[in-house]
């Protein structure tokens, strides 16, 4: 077992305390503000709290067709891992949407929604199924801007909730599998999610519902998981942010594309967007050992940090690569300050 003398071994000191640039991190708390742990976790939670860091788990019904998938397990799993946490982990809670075509579907959604809220849920996750893979009778996608998600969008808005939204997926989604693809080891490792020639609807179409969603709801904050997925067009996220004003994006899983993409573009994007841009990792524990799982946050933290407050050379994810070496301002809001004003009831 972990015991809390090895978390202090391996986190001495919170990172920003041990860091070359420790002096534009010192003094606040971090937030990651998107992963997956969904169970009780001591060793994980110990790290977190020795290394200085909270963050949000996140459910997802990954389901598209008439697959089983036991919703109320893993809501109940996520309550218990965020009470067991000490107030480190928040969490959001979902719906399965696969019922949009039956009577009382959008009731029944809200009435169990407003049941995780009433349990500390924060915010209310939906997936990237919606748009890609969820069909109705006629064999037409499901939306995001359909109809039948109205009342409950009305009802996470008038909740003062945060709806956080991974929709669509980064280009190489809609490229040819092979190696020239980007994220071809996701999609050859996951070809249900590679969408060329699958008759889906193209990426933009999937973005464009979401943002009548956002034009209709200027009141409901909306969180874009993954940069929105704009991860490969910053110049399309930022006049998405422009017309928007309720609109943020997390980094999770995407901090790899502003490190093998052109630095001054990622430094200026940041710095412009300060205010919209949430630090996230995507970390999932899933059925990995939790102590091994706490040295990989851990690992992936302090690798994040280093990448986005230093400006040494460094290898990211086998490339290599120049650390941002944001300025202290950007810093405080990425890795805290934004996650507390879009994630209400996030962070210590």
């Amino acid at each position: 077992m972990l015991t809390r003398r090895d978390v202090l071994r391996l986190a001495p000191a919170p990172f920003f305390l041990r860091s070359a640039f420790g002096a534009r991190m010192e003094g606040f708390e971090r937030i990651d503000s998107h992963f997956h742990i969904h169970r009780d976790a001591p060793a994980v939670f110990a790290s977190l709290k020795a290394s200085g860091w909270s963050g949000l788990d996140l459910v997802v019904c990954p389901v598209a067709g008439d697959e089983p998938f036991d919703l109320e397990s893993k809501l109940a799993s996520t309550l218990a891992c965020s009470r067991a946490s000490g107030g480190r982990v928040a969490w959001a809670s979902s719906f399965d949407a696969r019922g949009f075509e039956q009577a009382g579907f959008a009731d029944r959604t809200i009435a169990r929604l407003l049941k995780t809220f009433d349990d500390g849920a924060i915010g209310v996750k939906i997936w990237k199924n919606i748009g890609m893979a969820i069909r109705g009778k006629s064999g037409a996608y499901l939306l995001p801007d359909d109809p039948s998600l109205t009342p409950i969008y009305e009802a996470i808005e008038k909740a003062g909730k945060t709806l956080v939204a991974h929709l669509a997926e980064p280009d190489g989604a809609w490229l040819p599998l092979d190696e020239k693809n980007p994220e071809f080891p996701y999609y050859s490792k996951n070809p249900q999610w590679h969408m060329l020639g699958k008759g889906t609807p193209p990426k933009e179409a999937i973005l464009n519902a979401r943002d009548r969603v956002l034009a209709r709801f200027p009141k409901l904050r909306v969180v874009g998981c993954h940069l929105g997925s704009d991860e490969d067009h910053l110049d399309a996220l930022a006049r998405r942010l422009d017309s928007y004003p309720n609109l943020a994006v997390d980094t999770a899983a995407r901090t790899r594309y502003f490190a093998r993409g052109d630095r001054d573009k990622a430094v200026a994007f940041l710095t412009k967007y300060q205010d919209r841009i949430l630090y996230a990792t995507d970390y999932g524990l899933r059925d990995a050992d939790p102590e091994a799982g706490a040295k990989a946050l851990l690992a992936r933290h302090d690798q994040d940090v280093a990448f986005y407050a230093g400006d040494a050379e460094m290898t990211y994810e086998g490339r290599p690569t120049k650390g941002l070496g944001l300025p202290e301002a950007v810093l405080r809001k990425l890795f805290r300050e934004n996650a507390r004003r879009w994630l209400p009831g996030i962070g210590v």
